[in-house]
């Protein structure tokens, strides 16, 4: 415990020397937000009544949607790729594997600490936005739904960890990893509902994105939330994602021990 609320405590003073970058990106998300709502609402307006449903969603719920998912996406994040790739290049890692803590372990409470930095400012954040559209917010009490969406973000965290630390050690192979975790940055947003709800895209591909890990980053707690799904709908959902993480750590510890192996070999 007192390894991990160092490492934690490190990571927020590091994180805070940057003050003016989570500012800007803390005001980047927030106009996101506005801009997104301002949409939604138009779009709503558009459809005569005011009361006209898109895809079952009404107005309230939509723009609700847009500031509980981006709330729990930002608990989600773990940045992991930028650091182990980092430590790859410059050689870092070399000095990290002989420490008595393994390093995957270390990033993964670095990374935790940092995220628990960003999900405390992007609350204020979206708590900021959320006042020029109080009229339109649905707020959940119920406690059950609560509990499965805090577990569900837990594991959604795992699952993110696990794939972006993934795609950091594709540094043992090639030279920049930018590029993949732009590509791959995407394609989760998309899948995760993060740009609309998945229930907006054809009944297939709504269900094989549900199927992936990235809707419960975004789509199902914030469904869960709006109380569109069931617990039971959202317990199977906790099961999909230990699935993906018991995947995703396996393929990891593949990656990792092959790559350990070239790196420590052109070391030599």
């Amino acid at each position: 415990m007192n390894k991990f609320l160092s490492i934690v405590s490190f990571a927020w003073q590091r994180a805070l020397t940057f003050r003016f970058t989570i500012f800007m990106y803390r005001f980047g998300e927030i106009a996101e937000s506005v801009v997104l709502c301002i949409m939604w609402i138009a779009i709503y307006a558009g459809s005569g009544d005011g009361v006209s449903l898109i895809k079952g969603f009404t107005v309230q719920e939509m723009v609700t949607y847009i500031f509980i998912g981006n709330i729990l996406t930002a608990f989600t994040r773990s940045y992991s790729t930028a650091t182990i790739a980092r430590d790859i290049f410059d050689g870092t890692l070399s000095m990290s594997l002989v420490k008595p803590i393994s390093y995957i372990r270390y990033v993964f409470y670095d990374r935790f600490g940092a995220t628990l930095l960003v999900l405390l400012t992007a609350i204020v954040g979206q708590l900021i936005a959320s006042v020029f559209f109080l009229d339109y917010i649905i707020f959940n009490p119920d406690l059950m739904y609560l509990l499965v969406i805090v577990a569900m973000l837990f594991l959604a965290y795992l699952t993110e960890f696990l794939l972006n630390t993934i795609i950091g050690t594709v540094a043992f192979w090639v030279d920049d990893v930018d590029g993949l975790f732009s590509m791959t940055d995407r394609v989760r947003r998309f899948f995760a509902g993060g740009y609309f709800p998945l229930s907006i895209l054809p009944t297939g591909l709504a269900f094989v994105a549900t199927l992936l890990p990235f809707a419960y980053t975004f789509y199902v707690p914030a469904q869960l939330y709006l109380q569109k799904i069931s617990i039971k709908e959202g317990i199977i959902g906790l099961g999909i994602q230990i699935v993906w993480i018991a995947l995703l750590y396996m393929l990891l510890k593949f990656i990792w021990n092959r790559g350990i192996r070239k790196y420590e070999g052109v070391g030599l």
